[in-house]
């Protein structure tokens, strides 16, 4: 049995395989195709734990740094405190 295999539609480029040939190709991609995965997956154990993120606890303000920051705010502007709170926990979180 022989399988006509045609290049740039044109069939005077018309290439013939003899079934064993087609089943040969076959085999040798199906081997390359396993090779790839094969090392794909030793690149994603190698990848992954270093990937692994520690989940970090958040740290809050003590009662003495709030009223720290209450006391620097002369008028007790409310967005004024929210920001110097929110620079003062980026701080302690980074």
């Amino acid at each position: 049995m022989s399988i006509s295999i045609w290049t740039n539609q044109n069939p005077l480029d018309a290439v013939v395989l003899s079934h064993d040939h087609m089943a040969m190709l076959v085999m040798k991609h199906e081997q390359q195709i396993k090779d790839i995965a094969t090392q794909l997956l030793e690149l994603k154990q190698s990848i992954t734990p270093t990937m692994e993120f520690k989940r970090r606890e958040w740290v809050g303000l003590t009662d003495a740094e709030a009223t720290e920051l209450w006391e620097k705010i002369d008028d007790r502007d409310s967005w004024e405190l929210i920001k110097q709170v929110e620079k003062k926990l980026k701080e302690k979180n980074s």
